[in-house]
């Protein structure tokens, strides 16, 4: 059975976005990524904050991983899927990382796993392009990408990037966002 999993993205705007629907679950149905850009320094906060804040328990990275519970999980650097023989491994690599975290670093080592997941790719606000790359080589396999709308994105950027290049299933606002987190209705 495939693992159902959220790749969450954001940069500039996105931690408050962010926590506003992870607070909003009522029931954690399914395994969520969080990839924040935000300085390597200032991230430790960040998901102190969550775990805080959440109801469910919040993993960093790195961490050992079987998909069986659903968990959240927030990237603490530049981060990789590894496959071990009965479980997974987000692992840190910051080797030619571009961003801090890299999106397109985690999206990217999703794609030779792909079969064992069910994936929906959310690219919140941010300045530049990060994650539509690898966002792109996902949803070519069949994932599922949802892009926060303009109005909603305090800067719109990558979800811009994301819609230009003809990638994006669903446009929402944060709003559309919270409710769907809310009951983790897999079909949005």
């Amino acid at each position: 059975m495939k693992k159902k999993v959220i790749l969450l993205a954001a940069s500039t705007g996105g931690p408050s976005q962010i926590k506003e629907m992870l607070t909003s679950i009522k029931t954690l149905s399914c395994s969520i990524i969080v990839v924040q850009h935000m300085q390597e320094e200032i991230l430790p906060f960040f998901i102190k904050d969550l775990k805080e804040s959440l109801n469910f328990k919040v993993h960093s990275t790195p961490v050992d991983f079987l998909f069986e519970e659903p968990s959240i999980i927030v990237c603490s650097a530049s981060s990789v899927l590894i496959k071990r023989v009965n479980h997974y491994n987000i692992v840190a690599d910051s080797l030619g990382q571009v961003y801090t975290p890299d999106i397109n670093k985690l999206f990217n080592s999703f794609v030779p796993y792909f079969d064992d997941f069910d994936l929906k790719i959310i690219i919140m606000t941010g300045i530049g392009d990060d994650g539509v790359n690898g966002a792109s080589a996902l949803k070519k396999l069949g994932a599922k990408v949802i892009a926060e709308d303009e109005k909603s994105c305090p800067v719109y950027g990558m979800p811009r990037v994301a819609v230009e290049r003809n990638i994006v299933d669903e446009i929402k606002t944060i709003e559309e966002l919270v409710e769907c987190f809310k009951e983790l209705r897999w079909a949005f």
